[in-house]
Protein backbone atom coordinates (compact mmCIF):
# COMPACT_ATOMS: atom_id res chain seq x y z
CA UNK A 1 0.00 0.00 0.00
CA UNK A 2 1.21 3.37 -1.27
CA UNK A 3 2.36 5.41 2.37
CA UNK A 4 0.76 8.71 2.01
CA UNK A 5 3.07 10.65 3.82
CA UNK A 6 5.18 10.48 0.83
CA UNK A 7 2.72 11.24 -1.59
CA UNK A 8 3.33 14.08 -4.37
CA UNK A 9 1.49 16.30 -6.38
CA UNK A 10 1.26 15.60 -10.01
CA UNK A 11 -0.74 12.62 -10.22
CA UNK A 12 -3.03 13.12 -12.77
CA UNK A 13 -5.10 9.34 -13.30
CA UNK A 14 -5.75 9.12 -10.13
CA UNK A 15 -8.11 12.41 -10.45
CA UNK A 16 -9.10 11.30 -14.39
CA UNK A 17 -10.23 7.87 -12.62
CA UNK A 18 -11.53 9.24 -9.76
CA UNK A 19 -13.87 12.15 -11.33
CA UNK A 20 -14.18 10.59 -14.38
CA UNK A 21 -12.30 13.78 -15.79
CA UNK A 22 -10.68 13.34 -19.65
CA UNK A 23 -6.86 14.56 -19.71
CA UNK A 24 -8.00 17.51 -21.53
CA UNK A 25 -10.21 18.51 -19.02
CA UNK A 26 -7.46 18.93 -16.24
CA UNK A 27 -4.98 22.23 -15.01
CA UNK A 28 -2.23 20.40 -13.29
CA UNK A 29 -0.60 23.40 -10.89
CA UNK A 30 0.23 20.57 -8.03
CA UNK A 31 3.67 19.70 -9.81
CA UNK A 32 6.20 22.23 -10.58
CA UNK A 33 6.31 21.43 -14.35
CA UNK A 34 7.56 24.63 -16.89
CA UNK A 35 4.42 24.29 -19.60
CA UNK A 36 6.30 26.75 -22.21
CA UNK A 37 8.11 23.84 -23.80
CA UNK A 38 6.95 24.44 -27.31
CA UNK A 39 9.75 26.07 -28.62
CA UNK A 40 11.96 23.06 -27.77
CA UNK A 41 11.52 20.42 -30.30
CA UNK A 42 11.18 17.61 -27.37
CA UNK A 43 8.35 15.75 -29.56
CA UNK A 44 11.02 16.04 -32.90
CA UNK A 45 14.05 14.99 -30.63
CA UNK A 46 11.88 12.03 -29.66
CA UNK A 47 11.08 10.57 -32.96
CA UNK A 48 14.55 11.36 -34.45
CA UNK A 49 16.19 9.81 -31.98
CA UNK A 50 13.39 6.69 -31.25
CA UNK A 51 15.45 3.73 -33.15
CA UNK A 52 18.35 4.40 -30.33
CA UNK A 53 15.47 2.69 -28.14
CA UNK A 54 16.43 -0.81 -29.61
CA UNK A 55 20.00 -0.59 -28.33
CA UNK A 56 21.54 -0.31 -24.72
CA UNK A 57 21.90 3.76 -23.64
CA UNK A 58 25.67 4.40 -23.00
CA UNK A 59 25.93 3.57 -19.18
CA UNK A 60 27.96 6.53 -18.67
CA UNK A 61 26.27 9.55 -20.76
CA UNK A 62 29.11 10.58 -22.46
CA UNK A 63 27.90 12.91 -24.64
CA UNK A 64 25.41 14.21 -22.28
CA UNK A 65 27.98 14.84 -19.77
CA UNK A 66 30.17 16.93 -21.91
CA UNK A 67 27.54 18.86 -22.73
CA UNK A 68 26.79 19.70 -19.65
CA UNK A 69 30.35 19.87 -19.12
CA UNK A 70 30.51 22.86 -21.52
CA UNK A 71 27.28 24.18 -19.81
CA UNK A 72 28.39 24.83 -16.45
CA UNK A 73 31.99 24.93 -17.67
CA UNK A 74 32.77 22.33 -15.36
CA UNK A 75 34.93 18.95 -16.23
CA UNK A 76 33.17 15.94 -16.67
CA UNK A 77 35.11 13.81 -14.24
CA UNK A 78 33.20 16.50 -11.81
CA UNK A 79 29.52 15.70 -13.40
CA UNK A 80 27.13 12.62 -12.96
CA UNK A 81 23.82 12.46 -14.55
CA UNK A 82 20.75 10.49 -13.22
CA UNK A 83 17.83 9.47 -13.78
CA UNK A 84 16.15 12.28 -12.46
CA UNK A 85 17.83 14.46 -9.42
CA UNK A 86 15.64 12.19 -6.91
CA UNK A 87 17.90 8.89 -7.89
CA UNK A 88 20.84 10.94 -6.65
CA UNK A 89 19.65 12.12 -3.39
CA UNK A 90 19.31 8.52 -2.91
CA UNK A 91 22.66 8.07 -4.20
CA UNK A 92 24.11 10.30 -2.47
CA UNK A 93 22.45 9.04 1.10
CA UNK A 94 23.78 5.45 0.01
CA UNK A 95 27.36 6.73 -0.83
CA UNK A 96 27.61 9.11 2.11
CA UNK A 97 25.90 6.87 4.58
CA UNK A 98 25.67 9.25 7.31
CA UNK A 99 24.20 8.31 10.67
CA UNK A 100 22.37 11.98 11.42
CA UNK A 101 21.69 14.50 8.68
CA UNK A 102 20.31 18.20 8.95
CA UNK A 103 16.99 18.59 7.17
CA UNK A 104 15.62 22.14 6.93
CA UNK A 105 11.63 21.69 7.73
CA UNK A 106 9.81 21.64 5.45
CA UNK A 107 11.14 21.15 2.71
CA UNK A 108 11.05 18.30 -0.13
CA UNK A 109 10.85 14.81 1.90
CA UNK A 110 12.72 12.33 -0.09
CA UNK A 111 15.61 14.14 1.61
CA UNK A 112 14.50 12.31 4.83
CA UNK A 113 12.95 9.15 3.10
CA UNK A 114 16.45 8.49 1.38
CA UNK A 115 18.36 9.24 4.72
CA UNK A 116 16.33 7.06 6.64
CA UNK A 117 16.49 4.11 4.11
CA UNK A 118 20.08 4.75 4.61
CA UNK A 119 19.90 4.14 8.22
CA UNK A 120 20.33 7.62 9.11
CA UNK A 121 18.48 9.83 11.27
CA UNK A 122 17.35 13.23 10.37
CA UNK A 123 17.72 16.51 12.68
CA UNK A 124 15.18 18.86 11.49
CA UNK A 125 16.01 22.56 11.89
CA UNK A 126 12.15 24.10 11.79
CA UNK A 127 11.67 27.29 9.58
CA UNK A 128 9.08 29.25 10.90
CA UNK A 129 6.31 30.59 9.75
CA UNK A 130 6.30 33.73 12.05
CA UNK A 131 9.38 34.42 9.72
CA UNK A 132 8.36 33.73 6.67
CA UNK A 133 9.94 31.02 6.97
CA UNK A 134 13.20 32.37 6.22
CA UNK A 135 16.26 30.62 5.01
CA UNK A 136 19.51 31.80 7.58
CA UNK A 137 23.05 30.69 7.40
CA UNK A 138 24.12 30.94 10.72
CA UNK A 139 21.07 29.51 12.17
CA UNK A 140 22.08 26.08 9.77
CA UNK A 141 25.80 26.36 11.44
CA UNK A 142 24.49 26.44 14.67
CA UNK A 143 22.42 23.23 14.05
CA UNK A 144 25.28 21.66 12.43
CA UNK A 145 27.48 20.10 15.57
CA UNK A 146 25.99 16.45 15.77
CA UNK A 147 25.51 16.31 12.30
CA UNK A 148 27.45 14.42 8.81
CA UNK A 149 25.58 15.78 6.41
CA UNK A 150 23.44 18.71 5.95
CA UNK A 151 20.48 18.51 3.05
CA UNK A 152 19.19 22.10 1.33
CA UNK A 153 16.35 22.68 -1.52
CA UNK A 154 17.92 26.37 -2.94
CA UNK A 155 15.42 27.67 -3.77
CA UNK A 156 13.02 25.83 -1.28
CA UNK A 157 10.62 23.48 -2.02
CA UNK A 158 7.77 24.14 -0.84
CA UNK A 159 8.10 27.75 0.55
CA UNK A 160 10.10 28.98 -1.83
CA UNK A 161 12.73 30.86 0.09
CA UNK A 162 16.13 31.12 -1.39
CA UNK A 163 19.95 31.29 -0.10
CA UNK A 164 22.26 33.73 -2.03
CA UNK A 165 25.49 31.93 -3.39
CA UNK A 166 27.58 34.04 -1.31
CA UNK A 167 25.64 33.00 1.86
CA UNK A 168 25.98 29.30 0.88
CA UNK A 169 29.59 29.88 0.32
CA UNK A 170 30.36 30.72 3.55
CA UNK A 171 28.38 27.89 4.39
CA UNK A 172 30.38 25.46 2.13
CA UNK A 173 33.23 26.22 4.07
CA UNK A 174 31.85 25.66 7.03
CA UNK A 175 30.78 21.91 5.90
CA UNK A 176 34.80 21.93 4.46
CA UNK A 177 36.51 22.53 7.67
CA UNK A 178 34.26 20.48 10.16
CA UNK A 179 34.28 17.61 6.84
CA UNK A 180 30.13 17.66 6.78
CA UNK A 181 28.74 16.65 3.52
CA UNK A 182 26.76 19.11 1.84
CA UNK A 183 23.83 18.21 -0.20
CA UNK A 184 22.65 21.39 -2.48
CA UNK A 185 19.60 20.62 -4.14
CA UNK A 186 19.28 23.11 -7.24
CA UNK A 187 16.26 21.81 -9.12
CA UNK A 188 14.50 25.08 -9.35
CA UNK A 189 17.17 27.02 -9.69
CA UNK A 190 16.67 27.99 -13.16
CA UNK A 191 13.66 29.16 -12.88
CA UNK A 192 15.09 32.84 -11.73
CA UNK A 193 18.75 32.71 -10.47
CA UNK A 194 20.86 30.48 -12.95
CA UNK A 195 23.65 32.99 -12.04
CA UNK A 196 23.81 31.89 -7.97
CA UNK A 197 24.69 27.98 -8.96
CA UNK A 198 27.11 26.50 -7.01
CA UNK A 199 27.59 24.40 -9.53
CA UNK A 200 31.40 26.00 -10.27
CA UNK A 201 32.12 25.62 -6.62
CA UNK A 202 31.41 21.72 -6.23
CA UNK A 203 34.55 20.61 -7.91
CA UNK A 204 36.72 22.44 -5.82
CA UNK A 205 35.32 20.64 -2.48
CA UNK A 206 35.12 17.68 -0.78
CA UNK A 207 32.49 17.10 0.48
CA UNK A 208 29.59 19.44 -1.69
CA UNK A 209 27.20 17.80 -3.92
CA UNK A 210 25.30 19.88 -6.18
CA UNK A 211 22.37 19.00 -8.14
CA UNK A 212 20.06 19.62 -10.81
CA UNK A 213 17.33 18.86 -12.67
CA UNK A 214 15.91 18.72 -16.43
CA UNK A 215 12.81 17.98 -14.74
CA UNK A 216 10.98 20.73 -13.52
CA UNK A 217 12.55 23.74 -15.61
CA UNK A 218 12.21 21.69 -19.17
CA UNK A 219 9.24 19.87 -18.18
CA UNK A 220 9.94 16.55 -18.85
CA UNK A 221 8.91 15.20 -15.93
CA UNK A 222 8.25 11.78 -17.52
CA UNK A 223 11.31 11.14 -19.29
CA UNK A 224 13.37 11.80 -15.03
CA UNK A 225 16.69 13.28 -16.09
CA UNK A 226 19.16 15.30 -13.55
CA UNK A 227 22.99 15.23 -12.50
CA UNK A 228 25.01 15.88 -9.55
CA UNK A 229 28.31 18.48 -9.72
CA UNK A 230 30.89 17.34 -6.88
CA UNK A 231 34.89 16.51 -6.32
CA UNK A 232 35.83 14.10 -8.45
CA UNK A 233 36.59 11.13 -5.69
CA UNK A 234 32.76 11.88 -4.74
CA UNK A 235 31.34 11.22 -8.09
CA UNK A 236 33.61 8.52 -8.39
CA UNK A 237 32.42 6.99 -5.48
CA UNK A 238 28.66 7.72 -6.24
CA UNK A 239 29.28 6.51 -10.15
CA UNK A 240 30.78 3.12 -8.57
CA UNK A 241 27.54 2.27 -5.99
CA UNK A 242 25.23 3.40 -9.30
CA UNK A 243 22.95 1.09 -10.96
CA UNK A 244 23.92 0.67 -15.04
CA UNK A 245 22.02 1.82 -17.72
CA UNK A 246 20.00 4.64 -15.28
CA UNK A 247 19.39 7.09 -18.08
CA UNK A 248 18.02 6.10 -20.90
CA UNK A 249 18.97 6.92 -24.09
CA UNK A 250 16.11 9.17 -25.28
CA UNK A 251 16.37 11.50 -21.91
CA UNK A 252 20.40 11.59 -22.71
CA UNK A 253 19.46 13.03 -26.14
CA UNK A 254 16.85 15.42 -25.11
CA UNK A 255 19.05 16.69 -22.46
CA UNK A 256 21.61 17.16 -25.11
CA UNK A 257 19.83 19.48 -27.16
CA UNK A 258 17.98 20.89 -24.55
CA UNK A 259 21.35 22.53 -23.18
CA UNK A 260 21.87 23.89 -26.53
CA UNK A 261 18.86 26.16 -26.67
CA UNK A 262 19.47 29.05 -24.92
CA UNK A 263 17.15 31.74 -26.03
CA UNK A 264 14.41 28.88 -25.25
CA UNK A 265 15.53 28.84 -21.52
CA UNK A 266 15.45 33.18 -21.27
CA UNK A 267 11.70 32.78 -22.60
CA UNK A 268 11.02 30.24 -20.27
CA UNK A 269 12.73 32.03 -17.27
CA UNK A 270 10.87 35.57 -18.76
CA UNK A 271 7.43 33.83 -18.83
CA UNK A 272 8.04 31.82 -15.31
CA UNK A 273 8.84 34.83 -13.88
CA UNK A 274 6.10 36.80 -15.14
CA UNK A 275 3.15 34.51 -14.29
CA UNK A 276 4.67 33.81 -10.63
CA UNK A 277 4.05 37.30 -10.18
CA UNK A 278 0.99 37.69 -11.79
CA UNK A 279 -0.44 34.50 -9.17
CA UNK A 280 1.59 36.11 -6.35
CA UNK A 281 -0.74 39.55 -6.99
CA UNK A 282 -4.06 38.29 -7.50
CA UNK A 283 -3.69 35.95 -4.39
CA UNK A 284 -2.44 39.12 -2.36
CA UNK A 285 -5.87 40.32 -3.06
CA UNK A 286 -8.04 37.30 -2.28
CA UNK A 287 -9.72 37.61 1.24
CA UNK A 288 -9.16 34.08 3.34
CA UNK A 289 -5.50 33.18 1.87
CA UNK A 290 -2.11 34.61 2.47
CA UNK A 291 0.54 33.28 -0.71
CA UNK A 292 4.10 33.78 0.34
CA UNK A 293 6.53 35.50 -2.12
CA UNK A 294 7.61 33.56 -4.54
CA UNK A 295 11.42 32.62 -5.71
CA UNK A 296 10.84 29.74 -8.13
CA UNK A 297 7.42 28.86 -10.21
CA UNK A 298 5.52 27.97 -7.62
CA UNK A 299 3.96 29.74 -4.05
CA UNK A 300 3.11 28.46 -0.88
CA UNK A 301 -0.13 29.58 0.10
CA UNK A 302 -1.78 29.49 3.71
CA UNK A 303 -5.55 29.30 3.82
CA UNK A 304 -7.02 31.58 6.43
CA UNK A 305 -10.33 30.40 6.95
CA UNK A 306 -12.13 27.32 8.09
CA UNK A 307 -11.33 25.21 5.24
CA UNK A 308 -8.63 22.64 5.40
CA UNK A 309 -5.71 22.05 2.23
CA UNK A 310 -7.39 18.31 2.13
CA UNK A 311 -10.84 19.96 1.60
CA UNK A 312 -9.56 22.81 -0.89
CA UNK A 313 -7.94 20.14 -2.72
CA UNK A 314 -10.58 17.59 -3.12
CA UNK A 315 -13.33 21.01 -4.26
CA UNK A 316 -10.58 21.67 -6.85
CA UNK A 317 -10.36 18.19 -8.10
CA UNK A 318 -13.83 18.10 -9.02
CA UNK A 319 -13.47 21.07 -11.01
CA UNK A 320 -10.48 19.76 -12.72
CA UNK A 321 -7.94 21.89 -11.33
CA UNK A 322 -4.84 19.91 -9.39
CA UNK A 323 -3.18 21.40 -5.99
CA UNK A 324 -0.82 20.44 -3.89
CA UNK A 325 -1.74 19.87 -0.69
CA UNK A 326 1.00 20.44 1.69
CA UNK A 327 -0.81 18.83 4.86
CA UNK A 328 1.98 15.96 4.87
CA UNK A 329 4.94 18.31 4.77
CA UNK A 330 7.34 18.19 8.11
CA UNK A 331 6.50 21.19 9.77
CA UNK A 332 3.21 22.33 7.41
CA UNK A 333 -0.08 22.08 9.24
CA UNK A 334 -3.50 21.67 7.52
CA UNK A 335 -3.82 24.83 6.25
CA UNK A 336 -1.06 25.08 3.15
CA UNK A 337 -1.49 24.64 -0.26
CA UNK A 338 1.04 24.94 -3.22
CA UNK A 339 0.35 26.06 -6.86
CA UNK A 340 2.90 26.11 -9.96
CA UNK A 341 2.62 29.30 -12.26
CA UNK A 342 1.56 27.92 -15.49
CA UNK A 343 0.33 30.23 -18.72
CA UNK A 344 -1.82 33.25 -17.89
CA UNK A 345 -5.63 31.69 -19.04
CA UNK A 346 -4.98 28.67 -17.04
CA UNK A 347 -3.74 30.86 -14.12
CA UNK A 348 -6.67 33.23 -14.64
CA UNK A 349 -8.83 30.41 -14.29
CA UNK A 350 -7.13 28.71 -11.22
CA UNK A 351 -7.46 32.82 -9.69
CA UNK A 352 -11.54 32.54 -10.07
CA UNK A 353 -12.21 29.12 -9.11
CA UNK A 354 -9.92 29.87 -5.62
CA UNK A 355 -12.33 33.06 -5.64
CA UNK A 356 -15.59 31.11 -5.84
CA UNK A 357 -14.53 28.40 -3.82
CA UNK A 358 -12.39 30.03 -0.91
CA UNK A 359 -14.79 33.52 -0.58
CA UNK A 360 -18.00 32.24 -1.50
CA UNK A 361 -17.72 28.65 -0.70
CA UNK A 362 -17.54 25.71 1.92
CA UNK A 363 -15.79 25.89 4.73
CA UNK A 364 -14.99 23.06 7.34
CA UNK A 365 -15.22 24.05 10.79
CA UNK A 366 -13.48 20.46 12.00
CA UNK A 367 -10.11 21.09 10.10
CA UNK A 368 -7.08 20.43 12.36
CA UNK A 369 -3.82 20.84 12.42
CA UNK A 370 -2.34 17.12 11.62
CA UNK A 371 -0.55 16.13 14.80
CA UNK A 372 3.05 16.08 14.50
CA UNK A 373 3.55 18.68 11.50
CA UNK A 374 3.41 22.18 12.49
CA UNK A 375 6.64 23.76 13.39
CA UNK A 376 6.96 25.27 16.23
CA UNK A 377 6.88 29.33 16.74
Amino acid sequence: MKDKAYSHGGNRREVEERYGLPPNKILDFSASISPWTDSLRIEEIVKDNLESIYHYPDPECRELVRQISQYLAVDTENILAGNGSTELIYLAARTLSPRRALILSPTFFEYERALRIGGGEPKFLFLRESQGFSLNVQTIIDETKDVEAVFICNPNNPTGTFLTKDELIELVKMTEERKIALILDESYIDFKYPGETLASEAPKAHSLLVLRSFTKFFGIAGLRLGYGVGGTHLIEKMAGLKEPWAVNSLAQAIGISLLRNEESMKKIREAASGESEFLFGELSRMRGLKPYPPEANFILVKIETGISSMKLREDLARRGILIRDCGNFTGLSDKFFRIASRKREENSRLIEVLRETVQGGSEDPGSSRREGTHAPD
